[in-house]
C-alpha cells in the first residue's frame, strides 16, 4: 500500500502539504507585512516539531512493551520531544523584539542531547530490517562520501582552522553540529535504502527521507551562520530560504509518515 492509497492518510497529506505551503510561502514573501516573516518561520518550525513529537507518542504508546518498534520509537519519541523545545527556545529568543539570540544557549543544549536519542533510533530501525545494504543501495554510501566532504571542507575546515574564538564551548559547538546533523542524515539515508517490500516501506520511507532533509536543511544552517550569510530578520535571503522552507517541509515529511505508519498498525 503506498502512503495516499488511503483517505484518511491522504487528507493528512495534503494538510500537512497546505500547512507548509502557507508558511513556506508567508516566510519567503512576508504576507503579513514587514517583520511577518520571522514569525512564520519559527511557527512553522514549531507546529511541526511539536506534531512529529505528538505523533511520535501516539506510535510509541501504541506498542507493546515486548515489541521491537517500541524501543525503536522511545529514543526517536525522546529525541524530536528535545528537539522540539530546541525550536520552541530558539523561537522564543528570535521573536523577542531587539534582543540578541545567546549562543550557546539552552535551546543548543536540548539540540545537542537529541542527537544520540535520534541515532539510536535510526540504528534500531535499520537493525531490524536485517537487511544489509548490497551493490544496488551503492547510491546511499555514496550520497553520504560526498555530503561529508562538502560538509568537511565548506563547514569544518574553516571552524577547525578559525583561532579566535572568544570561547571554547563555542567552538565544540560548531564542531558537533555539523558532525552530528551529518551522522543523522547517513542512518536517515541508509534506512531509506533499505526498506523495501512490505506494508510498511512507504511510511519508513517518508520518515527517514524527512530526518535527512531536516539534517540538510541544518547543515544549510550551520553553513550560512558561520559565514554570516544566514539573515534573522527581514525578507530573507536565498540561503536561509534554502535553510528554512525545506525545514518546515522536512516536519511535514515525517509527520505523513508517522501518520501513515499509525493507520497502517491501525493507531490512528
Amino acid at each position: 500500500m503506498t502512503l495516499l492509497q488511503d483517505r484518511k492518510t491522504l487528507i493528512f497529506a495534503c494538510t500537512a502539504a497546505g500547512l507548509w505551503a502557507i508558511f513556506s510561502l508567508g516566510y519567503i514573501f512576508g504576507l503579513l507585512g514587514p517583520g511577518s516573516e520571522t514569525w512564520f518561520a519559527n511557527i512553522g518550525a514549531v507546529v511541526g516539531a511539536w506534531s512529529v513529537t505528538a505523533l511520535a507518542f501516539l506510535l510509541w504508546r501504541s506498542y507493546d512493551p515486548d515489541e521491537v518498534a517500541r524501543w525503536i520509537w522511545l529514543p526517536l519519541l525522546i529525541g524530536f520531544f528535545l528537539w522540539a523545545i530546541g525550536d520552541t527556545l530558539w523561537s522564543y529568543y528570535d521573536l523577542r523584539t531587539g534582543a540578541d539570540i545567546p549562543y550557546p544557549s539552552i535551546a543548543d543544549i536540548a539540540w545537542t542531547v537529541s542527537f544520540p536519542f535520534l541515532w539510536v533510533g535510526m540504528w534500531r530501525r535499520y537493525r531490524s530490517l536485517g537487511v544489509p545494504l548490497g551493490r544496488r543501495q551503492w547510491l546511499a554510501p555514496a550520497t553520504i562520501v560526498i555530503v561529508g566532504l562538502i560538509v568537511f571542507g565548506a563547514v569544518l575546515w574553516p571552524i577547525l582552522t578559525y583561532s579566535e574564538y572568544d570561547r571554547q564551548i563555542e567552538r565544540v559547538l560548531d564542531v558537533f553540529y555539523p558532525v552530528g546533523e551529518l551522522i543523522l542524515f547517513a542512518s536517515a539515508v541508509i534506512v531509506a535504502a533499505s526498506v523495501r517490500g512490505g506494508r510498511l516501506e512507504a511510511p519508513w520511507l517518508a520518515i527517514a527521507l524527512g530526518i535527512a532533509v531536516l539534517s540538510l536543511a541544518d547543515l544549510v544552517f550551520a553553513y550560512a551562520t558561520w559565514n554570516e550569510l544566514y539573515l534573522i530578520e527581514g525578507p530573507p535571503n536565498l540561503i536561509t530560504i534554502l535553510s528554512d522552507a525545506p525545514y518546515m517541509g522536512a516536519y511535514a515529511m515525517i509527520a505523513v509518515g508517522e501518520y501513515a505508519l499509525g493507520r497502517l498498525e491501525r493507531t490512528f
